[in-house]
């Protein structure tokens, strides 16, 4: 009975030898699931999100608008530096006019008859003195001939000194500093102009909404994210590789990239390599990953790659892939066992 048993063993085992060998994956084979450079949209300053334009999963344009922030404050901001501007510049202008020569002549004038005032008053005063001595006049004309030569000096005095202001040469020192002013108000009002722009978040590139984080009328901290984006230059494809396979790969090596439900050819190439190694990810832990120690090695897709598919194959973050190099090579393997030669990669 024992001896009879032993073909149906033998067959058994042979059976089981054959189901694990169609099971186990080429030893080149380096499992991994792709990921990308999220871009955080934020804005600087806080405020009340007065409108939103997407939402989780949208596909955007480069340039779209995303969101707002409400803007009363600011656009009263940028009202005020316009207004001080304004001034500041009617301001300069007037500076620069200065004194018109039909303005100049006017002064003149007025100042060549106060003199001729003063000098007419003058000798009215001294017959005056005469005739109070001899008691043709009061005292009360003579004191208003005298006032009316005082009248006429104060006259002399002013129009001089308003000649003299017109023709002063610090009226230049006066426009430059008021230049320097009417370009301090020009900062004021692009600053307030670009804090009002910066109220509105705009797509940086084309990309996939991946998240939003808040709700119309939510108060926003300033620079804090409102929605996540992925921009498909962004993806990259997060493989990990055994210890002692390191070696076999560089930077700029292009890998065969293959996963469940993906198009045939997809590429991408290596672009960094972890210096130091880490324990296998629990997420591509399996029966044929069981390398304890495994160095990252990150991809990026190759330009055109997923746009030439027809289907509009599209990238997804946290999904499964599998990649092998495009030329086959030997692999080291535990000590005992025999170097094998993988497929080449498709």
């Amino acid at each position: 009975m024992r001896a009879s048993m032993f073909p149906h063993r033998l067959i058994l085992a042979s059976l089981a030898f054959l189901l694990s060998g169609c099971d186990k994956a080429p030893e080149d084979r380096l499992l991994g699931y792709v990921d990308g450079d999220y871009v955080y949209m934020a804005l600087p300053e806080s405020g009340r999100l007065t409108g939103i334009a997407v939402k989780r999963g949208d596909r955007v344009d480069a340039g779209a608008a995303l969101f707002d922030l409400e803007t009363t404050a600011f656009q009263a901001r940028l009202d005020r530096a316009k207004a001080d501007l304004a001034e500041a510049e009617r301001n300069l202008a007037d500076l620069r006019t200065g004194e018109r020569p039909e303005e100049l002549a006017i002064v003149e004038a007025q100042l060549e008859s106060a003199r001729a005032s003063l000098m007419l008053s003058e000798p009215r005063v001294k017959r005056r003195r005469e005739l109070v001595k001899d008691n043709v006049v009061g005292i009360e004309d003579l004191d208003a001939a005298e006032a009316s030569i005082l009248e006429d000096r104060g006259r002399i005095a002013e129009y001089t000194a308003r000649l003299a202001a017109a023709k002063l040469s610090s009226r230049d020192e006066r426009i430059a500093a008021q230049e320097a002013a009417v370009s301090a108000f020009r900062a004021a009002v692009a600053e307030a102009q670009w804090s009002l722009d910066e109220r509105r978040a705009y797509a940086p590139a084309a990309g996939t909404v991946e998240d939003v984080y808040f709700r119309l009328g939510e108060e926003v901290p300033a620079a804090q994210a409102v929605l996540q984006l992925l921009p498909p230059r962004n993806v990259k494809l997060k493989i990990y590789v055994p210890e002692q396979q390191l070696s076999s790969y560089r930077v700029g090596e292009t890998l065969a990239v293959s996963c469940d439900g993906c198009p045939p050819g997809l590429r991408a190439k290596i672009d960094f390599i972890a210096a130091e190694a880490e324990y296998t990810p629990p997420v591509i832990y399996s029966d044929t990953s069981r390398a304890k120690l495994v160095f990252l090695i990150e991809a990026r897709p190759e330009p055109g790659a997923q746009d030439a598919q027809p289907s509009g194959f599209q990238w997804h973050p946290g999904q499964p892939v599998e990649a092998r190099p495009l030329e086959a090579r030997p692999i080291k393997v535990q000590s005992g066992e025999a170097q094998k030669e993988p497929a080449t990669g498709s």
